[in-house]
């Protein structure tokens, strides 16, 4: 998935007859940029065969993960599925048959009582817990075919079972691999997308997550060490240890080893957590946020999903996002990141965790709290090393997540801290601060915010908490009537339903709930992921109340700006805060809620951002001026918003298969005085989806704006024909008419 384009709409009587008048824009000398698919040695990849040679021992562990099987060839792939004669299988209104010919394996599916669809599996997907099957189709598109296999009850699921989709079995919505799943389940992986012929030819360095996928092209690498073979004397000295921040600019390839931890962080959550794709062609080191913006609470939930992916209180309610470990103290004082615990290469502990941490009988084992108290350190503080020890966290009552670091802190009596006996399961540290609340994939996950129990949460939202699911007799009020007498720390957890029910509140789309989510938004006390729900929020809430009653929001994006300018000063000046947050993310999301408040200040702040460090955010600032009207500037502050108007072009070029995207491109360029470009995109758009109106107006608008009044017409006529209610269509046909 990527972001929302966020398409500008045409609307106003007054902005239809300027439209009309306008003379034709300058047209530009230089194209804009086009961005073209490298091939995988351009991009210096080599292939994780190239990296045996010299780390043999690294390839022998990396072979046996479960990374290598996330997308295999299936003359390379271990078949789990049941293929045998005579397999068939029916759920949700859709029927399947499994068969195989001549060593070739094949699905057939049909729906609505209508003959069956044909499937060869061409590739497979995972092989862990559920394993899928890929059929490539002759447009080049990879189709994910919606049965898997489930391994541990061994029998097949249709993907309604484990996927939020709609329930009407003749939808034929198809997931496509190289659109969906195009920059995380191969190494490398270029679209290629054609839009004259509508086609895919899809390229890819090696399926599954090889080795550059985790360090990053082996190239340069390569080169390097082969000229230290040849010639030892240009070897420099260096240091191998873990300490040396520079050994990936060293050894010119990403060393997660001696990474800073954010990038190593960084590196994990862009595949292992769901986002918003803006750009293609992440590596390894690379800053997140200048590629893509993670999943947040505000993210709006289909109908068809009863779950979504957040409970109101922050925490993942579907697998282990990484969006959790953000909230943690550990991970925001830089301390912590996925490689503290998790192992990149083989390990033969559950969860590649570096110490087993699971008996035989599913309990926990002693040796798992050695993956906390490696900082948070257990026993009385005396005979103190000379060197500080690692910091452990104290809970902050302000946030509830335990945000505050404390030097040296320890945990001096486990029988004190737990209440429970040493070698019971209530003294094990994940049993109380990782709770099972991730439920997907008939699979419950460990939360990752290692955030103390909260029972008030279970009773007001329903999300799980350590006490009462090992207590399955009690009731969450007893848990918060020990918890006092235990702890006397309910500050700490009314602070956390504090933030659930603003959270809850904004995504029940309640006016009463913008102040908060506001405040929320401007509060570092809190985790990143809540600030950037809280802006988004708070921007949504904006938005609504400048539609009015009904909802619609008017077309124009600079109509439904001046809407919102009513927004209360402790909002704006909330924003305004979240709009200069230390963390890309937050940034991001505050400037695109700014773009629906229209006043000196916010113009200027969003300008502001257009330099920002992230590219993301930098795309994000362009997007609302534009929103607002403003496509040009003067000075050096208009350099930099051609400059960041250039990325945006960029972004939406990466998605040349979705027509909503062509769209914003041909508006932006036109915009731009690229009228060429602009032509292209929204021809483009219309050949991707003729159903649209919209690059119809603005087709019109650009022959309108250069004296073509015919070539208006017929657009403005074409897109009423699609979409007889369009906002001010018949102004527009008729201003055209006057002047043909």
């Amino acid at each position: 998935m990527h972001w929302p384009s966020g398409v500008i709409g045409i609307g106003g009587l007054a902005f239809a007859s300027a439209v009309i008048g306008l003379a034709a824009a300058p047209q530009s000398t230089a194209p804009a940029k086009a961005v073209a698919a490298a091939s995988a040695g351009e991009a210096g990849y080599v292939g994780s065969a190239a990296c045996e040679r010299c780390h043999e021992s690294q390839y022998g562990t990396w072979s046996k993960t479960l990374h290598v099987q996330m997308t295999k060839p299936i003359a390379q792939a271990r078949v789990v599925g049941s293929f045998a004669p005579g397999t068939h299988f029916e759920q949700y209104g859709r029927a399947y048959t499994m068969e195989t010919h001549d060593g070739r394996y094949f699905i057939s599916i049909s729906k609505g009582g209508r003959p069956p669809e044909r499937f060869e599996v061409n590739y497979t997907l995972g092989a862990r817990r559920f394993q899928g099957y890929l059929s490539r189709l002759t447009d080049g598109r990879i189709y994910v075919l919606p049965v898997f296999w489930h391994n541990e009850s061994k029998r097949w699921v249709d993907w309604k079972e484990i996927t939020p989709i709609p329930d009407d079995p003749d939808h034929d919505l198809r997931q496509i691999w190289n659109v969906t799943c195009v920059n995380c389940h191969a190494t490398n992986l270029v679209k290629n997308f054609t839009v004259a012929s509508n086609s895919y030819a899809t390229t890819w360095t090696e399926m599954g997550i090889g080795c550059e996928a985790c360090h990053g092209p082996g190239a340069a690498h390569i080169a390097l060490t082969d000229e230290w073979l040849k010639n030892p004397s240009s070897k420099p000295a260096y240091s191998n240890s873990d300490g040396n921040r520079a050994l990936s600019q060293i050894l010119k390839i990403f060393s997660p080893r001696t990474a800073p931890p954010r990038q190593v962080f960084d590196s994990c959550g862009y595949c292992h957590g769901n986002k918003n794709n803006v750009f293609f062609g992440f590596k390894p080191g690379d800053r997140y946020e200048d590629y893509a913006l993670p999943f947040l609470i505000s993210q709006p939930i289909p109908d068809n999903d009863p779950q979504g992916d957040f409970w109101p209180d922050g925490r993942p309610s579907r697998f282990n996002r990484p969006q959790a470990l953000t909230l943690t103290g550990c991970f925001r004082k830089g301390n912590v990141s996925c490689t503290s615990c998790h192992r990149m290469h083989a390990s033969n502990n559950d969860h590649a965790l570096k110490v087993p941490v699971t008996t035989a009988t599913g309990a926990r084992t002693r040796q798992s709290d050695l993956l906390c108290t490696q900082c948070h350190r257990l026993g009385p503080a005396r005979n103190r090393p000379a060197v500080d020890e690692p910091a452990a966290v104290d809970a902050d009552t302000t946030t509830g997540y335990g945000a505050a670091l404390t030097p040296a802190a320890r945990i001096p009596d486990l029988t004190a801290h737990t209440h429970h006996a040493p070698d019971s399961q209530g003294s094990r540290c994940v049993e109380c601060h990782m709770s099972d609340v991730n439920w997907r994939l008939f699979t419950r996950r460990r939360d990752h915010t290692f955030q103390p129990p909260v029972p008030e949460i279970t009773a007001k939202y329903g999300a799980p908490n350590a006490c009462t699911t090992c207590h399955e007799d009690k009731s969450p009020e007893w848990a918060a009537r020990t918890m006092d007498a235990w702890y006397g720390n309910r500050e700490r957890r009314e602070a956390v339903v504090r933030v659930a029910d603003a959270m809850y509140h904004a995504g029940a789309g309640e006016a009463s709930a913008l102040v908060d989510v506001a405040r929320l938004a401007s509060d570092r006390n809190h985790g990143a992921t809540i600030r950037a729900s809280a802006a988004e929020f708070a921007g949504q809430l904006i938005a609504k109340g400048a539609s009015g009653p009904s909802g619609a929001v008017g077309a124009a994006g600079a109509s439904r700006a001046s809407a919102a300018s009513g927004a209360p000063s402790a909002v704006v000046n909330a924003l305004i805060g979240a709009a200069n947050d230390p963390e890309p993310l937050v940034r991001a999301t505050a400037v695109r809620s700014l773009g629906g408040v229209v006043d000196d200040r916010t113009t200027a702040v969003i300008a502001a951002r257009l330099a920002d460090p992230a590219r993301v955010v930098r795309v994000r600032a362009a997007a609302a001026l534009m929103d607002r009207g403003i496509s040009r500037l003067d000075g050096a502050v208009g350099a930099a918003l051609a400059r960041a108007q250039g990325e945006w072009a960029d972004s939406l070029r990466t998605f040349n298969d979705e027509a909503r995207d062509q769209t914003t491109l041909g508006w932006l360029e036109l915009s731009r005085g690229h009228e060429l470009e602009a032509a292209t995109a929204l021809n483009a758009a219309i050949t991707l989806d003729p159903t649209a109106a919209q690059p119809h107006v603005y087709l019109g608008v650009a022959a309108a704006r250069a004296g073509r009044f015919d070539d208006a017409l017929k657009q403005f006529t074409a897109a009423k024909s699609l979409q007889p209610t369009y906002p001010n269509i018949d102004r527009l046909i008729e201003e055209a008419e006057k002047r043909r």
